[in-house]
């Protein structure tokens, strides 16, 4: 069988569309093309992944273009995935916001395949684009952060924490504007459809590479967990890297606990020292030293603005030679060689009921004097007999300049009394 990837029509032969002489396409063994979801034919395939596939679907008598998410048939075997997949309409209709995807309906096909109806986006994520250049132009991706950060806000609002926060679920639109992809594993209210804090507790849901601390310790997670990921994003998006580049799961989730991430302006030099702060402060392995709302996250980016050159608001990817994420950003090909990374920092280890009991603050937490402030010790200060003995080489040296205006002038008076 053969698909109209416009319309959808299908055809048995290989040719053109009858209705729009587009050139068909084969459906090879893919049963959902040509069929319909609702009121919607599905024409082609977006992508796939582990739980399903996104299909381009368009109405048939009015010609509106959606995106459809089908659960795969193996999944929609277990209620509690299906439940999940059908968290993500739940919520974002429960948040309904710019910055996060419109989903319009969900249901099942005949076939018992659960499937969600979803505005359909014109851009690329955020995850090409850094595969693309590795570091970002840093306005334009502040920017995209703070938009990131009004849709969580808005989420946070509505008590929904999104979880699994990434630069794949970020979506930037050719004109520019994000939209927020992928609540398949939001935290609801039971009231909501949610499932029970006690279900989720010691369950590791989520991508580990933007995992918080706290998600890493299958312990108890809010909306601060979100803006930890956040902050990975911008580190990554600023620096080309991820701030813990391990190489078993084991050691990604450790790291995430115990170490501090390198200083990014290492990594990145023309980095604003404010920056650096207020990423470093998002990466914080105690919720209560983070920002406590993506509110006071987006503001203090936005204070930062000022201080970035017009060149750092270029569009994303513009005139950007492609190059492979993690390698030193082409950007200083011409400079010095890059120094080398600052050591990841030893942190200890937060206990556990410092998330479980952290209130949060009333206001944004003070700005540390160093970004590591808060995971360092305090300077050393010198020894009280080193001060001592530095008093004692003072006094000498008063006493031996006095014995010596003496001796000079005692010298003098009797030369000139020896004249006389």
């Amino acid at each position: 069988m053969f698909v109209c990837p416009e319309c959808g029509r299908s055809f048995p032969a290989a040719g053109f569309c009858t209705e729009d002489g587009g050139a068909l396409a084969s459906a090879g063994d893919d049963a959902l093309l040509g069929q319909m979801a609702g009121s919607y034919r599905i024409t082609s395939l977006l992508g796939k992944g582990g739980m399903g596939s996104v299909y381009k679907a368009v109405h048939p008598s009015i010609g509106s273009r959606v995106a459809v998410k089908f659960l795969s048939q193996e999944c929609a075997q277990h209620p509690s995935l299906v439940e999940r997949f059908f968290a993500e309409a739940k919520a974002v209709n429960l948040i309904h916001h710019d910055n996060i995807v419109t989903v319009s309906d969900f249901a099942w096909t005949p076939d018992k395949r659960p499937y969600i109806v979803m505005e359909l986006l014109d851009g690329s994520p955020l995850s090409a684009y850094m595969k693309r250049v590795g570091g970002l132009p840093l306005g334009s991706l502040c920017r995209v952060v703070m938009e990131v950060l009004e849709g969580l806000g808005a989420a946070h609002q509505q008590q929904i924490v999104h979880r699994d926060l990434k630069p794949d679920n970020v979506y930037v639109l050719k004109s520019g504007r994000v939209k927020l992809l992928d609540f398949g594993i939001a935290k609801l209210r039971p009231d909501q459809g949610g499932v029970s804090d006690a279900t989720r507790t010691g369950s590791l849901l989520g991508t580990p590479q933007y995992m918080s601390p706290e998600q890493a310790m299958g312990a108890h997670v809010d909306h601060r967990a979100d803006l930890y990921a956040a902050g990975v994003i911008l580190f990554e998006g600023a620096t080309g890297q991820r701030p813990f580049p391990a190489q078993t799961l084991y050691e990604l989730l450790k790291a995430h606990v115990e170490q501090m991430p390198p200083a990014p302006s290492f990594l990145r030099p023309d980095l604003p020292p404010a920056l650096e702060a207020v990423l470093l402060h998002a990466l914080q392995k105690d919720p209560a030293y983070r920002y406590q709302s993506a509110l006071d996250f987006r503001v203090a980016i936005e204070q930062c603005l000022p201080q970035l050159p017009p060149e750092a608001f270029a569009p994303l990817g513009d005139s950007a030679p492609t190059r492979p994420i993690g390698s030193p950003s082409l950007a200083y090909s011409g400079h010095a060689q890059l120094p080398t990374p600052h050591p990841a920092t030893p942190a200890t280890p937060f206990p556990v009921g410092r998330v479980h009991g952290a209130a949060p603050l009333a206001t944004p937490a003070p700005t540390l004097p160093s970004p590591y402030a808060a995971n360092t010790l305090a300077a050393p200060q010198p020894h009280p007999a080193t001060r001592s003995l530095s008093w004692l080489w003072i006094v000498l040296g008063i006493v031996a300049l006095l014995l010596i205006a003496w001796t000079l002038a005692f010298c003098g008076t009797c030369v000139v009394a020896a004249g006389s």
